[in-house]
């Protein structure tokens, strides 16, 4: 049988007949016996292993973990979607579909050298690719064609040339970010409670060879937004700013220099002819490419879906022309063949599929499956008072019930603010291009019917105050922040905003025991079986008491029992004499936030990260108190109403520092588009000056505050701006 598209036969279908036979999937070409623990893709005829050691096995992570001791129906719907069968075939149960890598730019990312060896034989490109085998029965030149035509793919980069980079400090973020949940440790980082002298790689992706295949620079472009070009989600966005993604790329790389500016760009590709990239356009259409890859000038074939008892050619052990080849081991094979077999549909209701092809399990557990490895474990690291709740990622049970539906996507989405455990070192990846989708999967996979309300009771609210604090209530305080206040205690998570983030009913329960929700805390059960052992608080009763506390943290004012009342505005910063230069988190300007106070009630933030002009406000100026004393540093805000945004410039600097005059007006240093600019701010009679000065060239192209009167003056080298208000 044939498939045809627009009148092209593309070769035989991927879908065999019902009558398919075990004998077509056995067949080798020269097999040969090996020792077991050498065998790489072998299978089991009378008792003797055999393998054609042709090509590796394809490693699939969760597959490995949960479903290689034997062949199992789930193991192959896993399978079925991390090999990407389900792109030509539909039907997987996994909720995110495994996608190829984003193919453009590959001439400014990838060495034209390693990518021909990839398209040949994918596992010298990476250990257990899940890239099959697609260029079998090519002719001379087809391959270079490919490459000709994936080489002419997208707008171009314009890579940022860093100045420094710290191998060092790389390796510390490489294993205390979260990498190694995934990939294996290097052997020369000492962690608090491991090296990488010992571990078990058999679940640790591999890296290619970094060095063959990319640049220090585009390594480290790549690792600022890995998203972009790894569209699935499966490589996720651990969330770096420029710097950090050119340490890590530094130790992947093994690049010791301090200047990376020393290391190699990628080689230029030959220049190629437009017949060659036409020739290569077809080849790629012809072999489906866009099944996996986003390929716009290429459609993809229309889903064949498979027959209730149909196999696919494509788990033949030789190569088909036309087809993808995977060199499957026995166990991989059958877990296939059992999901392909069964008549029942396969759904994923209890998330566990999707949650093992993501490897989400790498970090979190969910009913009791998946968390950390033996040997993972070690290198997860954050505040040890706090037990393993300090250093481990949270559960995934219940997720959809447990935290608001809004909540869980900018969680998912990466936003800043939704990082409620500062504590922990290892960071929640971004998936922002499925946060909607899976918020609202958890949603419905962990809804809850039937579950009891907390009690709503409006008159019980000064009782939640009592009942937070130490005196007389259940002491929460003594280990929780509540807002800009410290515990008395250990550091653990901020009261003061859980109606925001956390479902009421999950509230209750989790109330009431704990541990059932995670093993080994150390929140105590405040209301065992049900009973309160505050019996002077509404009369112990215990839902009253727990509807009362969400009630305070809801809608109360000021702060539980047993916290001295620091909101009366004793560590508001008042510009007098001269200005006020503060360092801090701020929102929509980040964690490099360089605020300036003026006498005069106008005031600004500089982005110390890209260095540019981030805000400007009028009235009161910052409150310090988040600053100064708070351990978890959260993200503040102006004190003044009026608030001026400024857009993001297209081209982003490098900040190289400020200098202070005798008035103490700021002049900031940035290297923008291979120049220094220097600008300087002060404020004159209620107007903010900014005075721009560079040393040759065109004037630097900038953005300004939304909505504010602007009046500009211009002399040799120097721009001179006057924002007003009416």
């Amino acid at each position: 049988m044939e498939l045809k598209r627009s009148d092209q036969k593309i070769g035989p279908s991927p879908l065999s007949s019902a009558g398919f036979v075990w004998a077509s999937f056995l067949k080798l070409s020269r097999p040969f016996c090996l020792p077991f623990r050498a065998t790489i893709g072998a299978v089991v005829l009378d008792g003797v292993i055999f393998t054609s050691a042709v090509r590796a096995q394809p490693h699939v992570v969760g597959y490995e973990r949960f479903h290689s001791d034997k062949p199992t129906e789930e193991g192959g719907a896993v399978l079925f979607s991390e090999l990407a069968c389900a792109n030509c075939h539909g039907g997987s149960p996994v909720k995110i579909s495994r996608k190829g890598p984003n193919l453009v730019d590959l001439n400014q990312r990838i060495e034209r050298d390693w990518l021909v060896k990839f398209l040949r034989k994918s596992e010298s490109g990476r250990k257990g690719s899940t890239m099959p085998s697609m260029l079998h029965g090519f002719k001379d030149g087809e391959i270079e064609a490919v490459v000709a035509f994936l080489g002419k793919r997208g707008k171009g980069i314009k890579f940022r040339k860093e100045r420094h980079a710290n191998a060092e400090r790389g390796s510390a973020l490489y294993h205390e970010k979260g990498c190694v949940a995934c990939h294996a440790p290097t052997a020369d980082f000492k962690s608090p409670h491991a090296n990488g002298t010992s571990f078990d790689t058999a679940l640790a992706i591999s890296h290619p060879d970094l060095n063959a295949k990319t640049s220090l620079e585009a390594l480290s472009f790549f690792l600022t937004d890995p998203s972009k070009y790894r569209v699935d989600g499966r490589m996720p966005h651990i969330q770096l700013n420029k710097q950090e993604a050119m340490d890590v790329a530094s130790h992947l790389m093994d690049f010791q220099a301090s200047d990376p500016r020393e290391a190699s760009s990628v080689k230029e590709w030959p220049k190629v002819g437009e017949k060659l990239v036409a020739r290569g356009k077809a080849l790629v259409q012809k072999m489906n490419c866009a099944a996996c890859h986003s390929i716009p000038e290429v459609m993809p074939f229309d889903i064949i879906p498979l027959k209730s008892a149909g196999l696919t050619q494509c788990l033949s052990t030789e190569p088909q022309e036309g087809l993808p080849h995977y060199n499957l081991t026995k166990s991989q094979r059958e877990s296939l063949i059992l999901f392909l077999e069964k008549k029942d549909k396969i759904e994923d209701k209890e998330g566990h599929l999707t949650l093992t092809a993501m490897n989400c399990y790498a970090c979190h557990d969910r009913h009791g499956v998946g968390g950390p490895t033996h040997d993972t474990n070690r290198f997860f690291i954050g505040n040890e008072a706090l037990g393993d709740a300090g250093r481990l990622p949270p559960p995934l049970t219940g997720i959809g019930h447990k935290l608001k539906r809004d909540w869980l996507e900018g969680v998912l989405s990466g936003e800043p603010e939704k990082r409620v455990r500062p504590y922990l070192k290892t960071q929640m990846p971004a998936y922002a291009a499925h946060a909607s989708t899976f918020a609202d999967w958890f949603a419905k996979i962990d809804k809850e019917e039937g579950v009891r309300p907390l009690v709503n009771r409006p008159d019980d609210l000064e009782a939640g105050r009592k009942l937070l604090g130490i005196n007389g209530g259940v002491n929460c305080i003594t280990c929780h922040n509540w807002g800009d206040q410290k515990s008395l205690g250990i550091p653990a998570l901020d009261l003061s905003f859980l109606n925001e983030r956390l479902q009421p009913s999950w509230f209750r329960s989790y109330l009431l025991n704990p541990a059932e929700y995670r093993p080994g805390t150390l929140m105590p059960p405040l209301w065992p079986g049900g009973h309160s052992s505050v019996k002077d608080v509404l009369d112990g009763d215990s839902e009253r008491q727990m509807g009362a506390i969400w009630n305070f943290i809801k809608n109360g004012e000021g702060v539980p029992e047993g916290f001295v009342n620091r909101s009366g505005g004793q560590f508001e910063l008042l510009p007098r004499d001269r200005p006020i230069i503060q360092r801090t988190f701020l929102k929509k300007t980040g964690t490099k936030a360089i605020l300036v106070g003026f006498p005069g009630e106008v005031h600004l933030a500089f982005d110390g990260d890209s260095g540019f002009l981030s805000m400007v406000w009028r009235g009161r100026f910052f409150d310090a108190y988040d600053t100064w004393f708070t351990r978890a540093a959260p993200f503040g805000e102006p004190l003044g109403d009026e608030v001026y945004e400024v857009p993001k410039p297209v081209i982003k600097g490098r900040f190289r520092g400020y200098e202070l005059d005798e008035s103490g007006n700021p002049t900031f240093i940035v290297n923008r588009g291979g120049r220094e600019l220097r600008e300087r701010f002060s404020v004159t009679e209620g107007q903010l000056i900014r005075e721009v000065r560079w040393v040759e060239g065109d004037p630097p192209k900038l953005t300004h505050p939304k909505d504010v009167l602007k009046s500009e003056a211009s002399g040799e080298n120097i721009l001179t701006y006057t924002y007003s208000w009416k």
